[in-house]
């Protein structure tokens, strides 16, 4: 109990007994000269005073610091000091509003390439093919004491072979390399004690280049700016307080989707087009008190892009290009 100096006067056996009641929690009592009045009554309304001053539970699970007894202290002229307790966290240790992460998946890349031909397949149709693939991925984030942030990612992605599955006279070599930015504003529409929600709004960019030996005309590159909008919840399964550091388990799920304006084209042609993106992922998160964040997830994107328009007489038919695979993240929360 922290109320500055607050004394209440008794009478016992003809003396006055002055009770301080300072900031540690001792209490002394001091001796005086008076007549005689009823300790117990003394000690009821202290009591009462005391019963008061529980502070109230706020909404994220810890006991507010803030919480002061004014009229009381204004009626004995006492003066009120509740400092920070280092044990109890606070927001930004329950939240913390900072997060830098990098991530490594392997998975399958899958390209569907329509040939424009209506013939079935082999001859024609939508050539299907698929290999194993690698991604790395970096993100930043941070939040603002008003809850709005920014958000930053940026991947990169190699699949070798990617036209094997086709068995192409002469097997020639083939590879799909992949990269793309996320840049947005983030939003914290909800926090509470087991429960987060950011979401996030800005543009990206993202291409590919698809490349084969046999390609005359060099590889062919297809790059898309657009928007794009991602909600992440988070749920909350376990914290622990240690010394005011917070560790926690936590599940998260994301999903978001893109669009925009593609330029497709090789060496000789560039045709413009319309494409876009839909991405996932959830896991499991865990993170130590010193900050350390890991995580274990499933990540999936696609990544369409429509026939071209036909500018030069020549079109570049409709592309599916879609990856699936775990990932592991490692970085710091704070």
């Amino acid at each position: 109990m922290n109320l500055g100096i607050l004394r209440s006067v008794a009478w016992r056996g003809g003396k006055i007994w002055q009770l301080a009641i300072r900031d540690e929690p001792q209490v002394e009592l001091h001796m005086t000269t008076s007549t005689r009045p009823i300790f117990t009554l003394s000690l009821g309304l202290l009591g009462l005073l005391a019963s008061c001053t529980t502070p109230a539970k706020m909404r994220s699970g810890w006991h507010s610091e803030s919480a002061t007894f004014e009229a009381t202290s204004a009626a004995v002229g006492g003066e009120v000091s509740r400092p920070q307790d280092p044990m109890m966290p606070g927001l930004n240790d329950v939240h913390p509003p900072t997060m830098i992460t990098l991530g490594v998946a392997f998975g399958e890349q899958t390209l569907e390439v329509n040939s424009g031909n209506p013939a079935p397949p082999p001859a024609g149709g939508v050539f299907t093919s698929s290999t194993s693939s690698q991604r790395v991925r970096l993100r930043a984030e941070h939040y603002f004491e008003s809850g709005i942030g920014v958000f930053f990612e940026g991947y990169q992605g190699t699949a070798d072979g990617i036209d094997d599955d086709l068995v192409l006279v002469g097997n020639p070599s083939s590879s799909l390399d992949s990269q793309g930015i996320f840049l947005a504003a983030a939003f914290r529409a909800t926090i509470d004690d087991d429960f987060r929600l950011p979401v996030r709004f800005g543009a990206f960019m993202q291409s590919t280049e698809q490349d084969r030996s046999t390609f005359t005309d060099g590889a062919i590159t297809r790059d898309t700016m657009g928007v794009r909008l991602s909600a992440e919840p988070e749920f909350i399964f376990m914290q622990r307080n240690n010394n005011g550091k917070i560790s926690e388990f936590t599940g998260f799920a994301e999903v978001r989707a893109g669009a925009g304006p593609t330029d497709v084209g090789d060496n000789v042609d560039s045709e413009e087009g319309y494409s876009f993106t839909l991405d996932y992922e959830f896991g499991l998160r865990y993170k130590f008190d010193f900050g350390l964040l890991t995580s274990l997830s499933w990540v999936g994107s696609k990544y369409h892009v429509g026939t071209t328009e036909s500018y030069n007489n020549l079109v570049f038919f409709g592309v599916d290009d879609d990856f699936q695979g775990v990932m592991l993240t490692a970085g710091y929360r704070f």
